[in-house]
């Protein structure tokens, strides 16, 4: 993930609250102070009086900052390493009631001697352009000044990868920052500047005599000293709006897809951390989580947006402030340190705008070009490899899959069999590329002797992605559930006219698969020809699936082209190319699996009650040979399956208390949903038939 991924600029809605805020552009030295203030402490101290200049020998400068360097990213801030600083409320926990931060979400914009409504963060599902409003509180509880560097408030999306095994306060997260939306009116900065357009401050000087809101007991300007006053509280108002979309520096390859907001998914330790201190302090009368319940996600990973507010200090400055044998446990006087904190976690789940689902197919179609070019790219690298190192090695060729051919393939009867039967299938059929369809051989199996192929039996429906609205958990304002109609052609063929089989059942299932990896960038949008080729191989369906036909994929082409380097040195691969196969190979999947409870047929404009109520249609197909000409049958039933999205429980537990959040797909993260639909035989035999679906929020 890149660095500045901050948004400067707070993005405005049109709503009649926002009219009332003033757009910043901050300028050159709020920025050095704010936002890329380097890790590093300096000199600088506000609360020293400045050197007189007729106190300064000749030839000498006052102590002043060192002169920033203008390459940003290639300094350590301490914004970007706020999740990695020291916490003095882990050292000693009364730190947190000795410096009392608090933050608290408004339904309106805040302004000083006017009362606010508190909401709970968690009573809203955000959206794009939905405006979050709210006041961060410091208290300082102490009978000494307590200084600061820095103090923020920021809007943050964060996604965080652990070990499950770890202990609950384990800090040692990945954490990778995608959001970060600075308030430079709520947090410390250089100038005083006007948030409201009412408002008429000295931009130069902060007028104290009129920052007291005799309303509430607060200051809601900060010290210019960068000091909290002994028994005083401050009161800042802040503001934000969600995005509509993520920077463009957020994704590597700048893929649309991975810019877009991703949803609160899984809950994070720093949250379940956060929501214990609420506890802890008494604000908190039991736990919530802005996940609120299971969206079977990976138990080590989380997508979370948290307002925070940091006081950030040197660590010397705060000895006295952690009391006791505490202050000797900070290990350097000049780092910077987090004195204490606030956090609020809100629950985001984005829409699909209409130029992305207009778009959609384009999307899937360059997406499907780009992964056709790697692959073809990996396979030409291969190819060169293999003709460096042919003479004296004789190595085996390559298969489109990365595995080694076979050689002296010889086609089998049944093989024979089961093509001329495909053929028939296929007359006055339409374009393969418009239809999802499975082949499956019925075999008859004598007494004595091999199994025969009996017949074939195929399972066609239209290629297209279903589209699935997102329901709300009820604590929310519900959404009525998803009812997909999925056309389905079964036909029977077989030459020697028998009779078409009887089938147990059709269930439907969605699937629910995760894709992380906590290394290497996704390099593509995963489209549904990575997912699932609808080819029943063998008796082992189970086997048309991402983790073979992507990952396993690229784990045998990092293999091969990693034995062709070291059998020929002079080989030179891209570095892109090593990167986007250890992207591929690396991934790591979550498959759920919820079975569709309500699921029925239609036929004709009719509903049945099964599928094997449904009459079979008897069609005649001429067929000609080189020798002759003869007639054969094949069976068709047309039926439009109804499953209600509703009706949906995860297996084999039985779960009905989960949620199920857009799709979406991430830099490091992906979550995608696909129909899988199993026509299952009277002997147990099944097939399946897999087609994607789209699960979105349109409102």
């Amino acid at each position: 993930m890149s660095r500045n991924k901050f948004n400067l600029k707070l993005p405005l809605d049109e709503g009649r609250d926002n009219e009332e805020l003033i757009n910043i552009l901050p300028s050159y030295q709020m920025y050095r102070n704010t936002i890329s203030k380097n890790l590093t402490p300096t000199i600088e101290d506000l609360r020293l009086e400045p050197p007189l200049y007729d106190q300064i020998q000749p030839f000498q400068s006052a102590p002043t900052s060192p002169e920033p360097e203008l390459d940003d990213d290639n300094q350590e801030t301490i914004l970007e390493n706020a999740h990695r600083l020291k916490r003095l409320t882990s050292l000693n926990k009364e730190v947190a009631k000795l410096l009392h931060v608090t933050i608290h979400l408004t339904k309106s914009i805040g302004k000083p001697g006017e009362t606010y409504s508190v909401i709970d963060p968690l009573s809203v599902e955000y959206k794009q352009g939905d405006s979050i409003y709210g006041v961060v509180l410091v208290t300082n509880k102490t009978q000494q000044p307590i200084p600061f560097d820095m103090f923020t408030v920021q809007l943050e999306g964060v996604l965080s990868f652990g070990n499950s095994n770890n202990t609950l306060m384990d800090q040692s997260l990945q954490t990778f920052t995608f959001l970060t939306m600075f308030d430079f009116n709520a947090s410390w900065n250089d100038g005083f500047l006007d948030r409201l357009k009412s408002d008429h401050n000295n931009p130069y000087k902060a007028d104290h005599s009129n920052s007291f809101d005799p309303s509430d007991n607060t200051y809601y300007h900060l010290d210019p000293k960068k000091v909290f006053q002994p028994g005083v509280t401050y009161k800042k108002f802040f503001a934000f709006v969600m995005p509509e979309r993520l920077l463009e520096n957020g994704c590597q390859s700048s893929l649309i897809k991975h810019l877009q907001v991703p949803p609160t998914l899984g809950v994070s330790k720093s949250e379940t951390i956060s929501s214990l201190r609420h506890k802890w302090k008494g604000e908190a009368e039991s736990k919530k989580y802005a996940s609120i319940t299971n969206d079977l996600l990976f138990t080590d990973a989380s997508i979370s947006y948290a307002v925070s507010a940091r006081v950030i200090g040197r660590a010397g400055n705060y000895k006295q402030l952690l009391g006791g044998n505490h202050s000797n446990q900070l290990l350097g006087s000049d780092e910077y340190v987090v004195a204490n904190e606030d956090y609020v976690y809100i629950r985001v789940i984005p829409v699909t705008q209409p130029v992305f689902s207009l778009n959609r197919a384009m999307i899937n179609q360059e997406a499907k070009l780009l992964y056709s070019g790697l692959v073809e790219d990996i396979k030409q690298k291969m190819a060169t490899g293999k003709e460096m190192t042919r003479q004296g090695h004789g190595l085996v060729p390559f298969s489109s899959n990365g595995s080694e051919q076979e050689t002296n393939l010889h086609p089998t009867s049944s093989s024979v069999e089961l093509s001329k039967m495909r053929q028939m299938y296929k007359a006055k059929k339409l374009d393969e590329s418009k239809v999802y369809e499975v082949f499956y051989p019925i075999k008859k199996k004598p007494v004595f002797g091999a199994s025969k192929v009996a017949g074939m039996l195929a399972l066609a429906t239209p290629r297209k992605e279903y589209v699935m609205e997102y329901v709300s958990p009820p604590r929310y304002p519900n959404h009525s559930a998803t009812t997909l109609h999925i056309p389905l052609d079964i036909v029977y063929v077989n030459d020697k006219r028998s009779s078409p089989p009887e089938f147990r059942s059709i269930s439907v299932e969605l699937v629910s698969l995760t894709v992380k990896s906590k290394k290497h960038p996704i390099p593509i949008v995963i489209h549904p020809e990575m997912l699932f080729e609808n080819k029943t191989k063998g008796t082992s369906p189970s086997q048309d699936n991402f983790d073979v036909l992507t990952i396993k994929r690229f784990q045998n082409y990092a293999l091969h082209l990693s034995k062709l380097m070291k059998e020929a040195p002079e080989l030179e691969v891209e570095p892109e190319m090593i990167k986007s196969i250890k992207g591929l190979a690396g991934l790591t999947t979550k498959y759920v699996h919820l079975k569709v409870q309500n699921v029925g047929y239609e036929s004709g404009g009719a509903a049945y009650a099964s599928v094997n109520s449904i009459p079979w249609e008897k069609q005649v197909v001429n067929s000609e040979s080189t020798t002759e000409r003869f007639e054969d049958v094949k069976y068709v039933k047309q039926l439009i399956i109804t499953a209600n999205m509703g009706s949906l429980e995860v297996r084999p537990m039985r779960l009905v208390d989960f949620c199920l959040v857009p799709d979406f797909q991430n830099c490091l993260i992906a979550r995608i949903y696909y129909l899988k639909i199993d026509v299952r035989l009277q002997n147990s035999e099944k097939i399946s038939l897999r087609v994607p679906v789209i699960l979105q929020r349109s409102k």
